[in-house]
């Protein structure tokens, strides 16, 4: 009898939209698997036709597909330097299925430190929220 009514509060509990924790783990992920070694993992948090745009020093906007701004990140960590980014001020507002995400962004390249700030679009399917489109500026 207890094994059926777990049953039942198991199908209650996931048969419902993810809860919060599954979009938090998203945001988490998208700093923490960008590294060398789990870029791989990294790109299965973007939808397939996810977008990139970002403002260039000479004031003109960039835009770039998945594979486009995934082939940037291989070649950027194929130059073996220390690289890593964390989120800071992390601002996420879920609607439904829907979800921004606004932060600022410290990246840190061989000890050299860029400030920016970004937003993540996010959506939610079958498998969890995946990344539809990020937009990012570094501080002038």
């Amino acid at each position: 009898m207890k094994l059926v009514a777990f049953v039942l509060l198991s199908g209650a509990l996931f048969s419902g939209p993810a809860p919060a924790s599954d979009l938090e783990k998203v945001v988490a992920d998208y700093v923490g698997l960008y590294k060398r070694e789990s870029l791989p993992e990294w790109k299965k948090l973007f939808l397939p036709h996810f977008t990139v745009a970002s403002t260039r020093e000479d004031g003109t906007v960039g835009e770039r597909t998945l594979e486009e701004f995934y082939e940037a990140q291989e070649r950027y960590f194929g130059s073996g330097r220390g690289i890593k980014e964390v989120l800071e001020n992390v601002q996420i507002e879920r609607k439904g299925k829907l979800a921004s995400v606004w932060a600022d962004f410290v990246l840190t390249d061989e000890g050299e430190t860029r400030r920016g700030k970004l937003v993540l679009l996010l959506i939610e399917g079958s498998e969890g929220f995946k990344i539809h489109s990020l937009m990012f500026s570094y501080y002038g």
